[in-house]
């Protein structure tokens, strides 16, 4: 059995999206990130392998939540 997750991914996730809207692309280091989520900088790596790859996640978790309200537009369109 796995150990339980202590770090949310989305809390990294969000720590990562605030740095990056608040002072740039290259403020978001994984030191940063790290510090601003509370999780420790060796969690990040082993969650994700690499700052791009954090930021890629990222980009994909943004654009599955703008898609999810076109979608559930869609939805609600065919039940008419």
């Amino acid at each position: 059995m796995p150990r339980p997750q202590l770090h949310a991914t989305d809390a990294m996730l969000d720590a990562a999206r605030d740095l990056l809207l608040e002072d740039g692309s290259w403020s978001a280091t994984m030191d940063a990130i790290a510090q601003a989520s509370g999780a420790p900088t060796g969690s990040l790596y082993h969650r994700f392998g690499s700052r791009d790859h954090l930021i890629a996640r990222l980009w994909v978790r943004a654009v599955q939540r703008s898609q999810a309200s076109f979608i559930a537009a869609l939805e609600h369109e065919d039940a008419r």
